[in-house]
């Protein structure tokens, strides 16, 4: 019995390292205030300023159907809202078609809160995020929307039924 559950995870890794693995780099921009998807289409453009977005950097690493993401950002926050640091790191699968990509992943997050009304500086949690890609040859362009949840399974269908969320677009290349 010893050692048949190494023999088990053993066979169970063998065809997820039989997947070619791309590491994929670049940078991204979201919308960091929440909204519905369903509210895209009516956002009020005249009354957005820096302050409403995040910009930073993504890392994905994909494995066959498997992926993992780290994605960092800065908001630049204004009079009302601080400037915060945002880490987001996320596992998931994805399901290529042709030359698009659908995935859902799951991990937490990390926020650092900078200025001087700060209450409190560090903040952790989770997120859920949904991506689409369009593969380019080596350049992946992505539409991701990420919502902030527990680790638990009611928050999880809560962030699929009510989609409250941020917007971003990533443009990554394969290295």
């Amino acid at each position: 019995m010893k050692r048949l559950i190494p023999a088990l995870l053993l066979l169970l890794l063998v065809p997820i390292g039989a997947f070619a693995v791309d590491l994929y780099g670049g940078l991204n921009a979201y919308y960091v205030s929440l909204i519905r998807p369903a509210d895209v289409m009516s956002i009020d453009t005249a009354g957005l300023n820096l302050a409403d977005f995040a910009f930073g950097g993504e890392a994905r690493i994909i494995g066959g159907p498997l992926w993992g993401s780290a994605v960092s950002v800065y908001s630049p926050g204004d009079a009302n809202l601080p400037h915060r640091i945002d880490v987001l790191l996320d596992g998931g699968v994805g399901l290529p078609l042709g030359i698009f990509r659908a995935g859902v992943g799951i991990g937490p997050n990390f926020t650092v809160e900078l200025g001087d009304n700060v209450t409190r500086i560090f903040r952790a949690g989770a997120n859920l995020r949904l991506t689409g890609d369009v593969l380019l040859g080596p350049v992946s362009l992505g539409v991701s929307w990420i919502s902030k949840i527990d680790f638990n399974r009611a928050s999880i269908l809560d962030a699929f039924k009510n989609p409250y969320g941020q917007l971003g677009v990533a443009l990554l290349c394969r290295l």
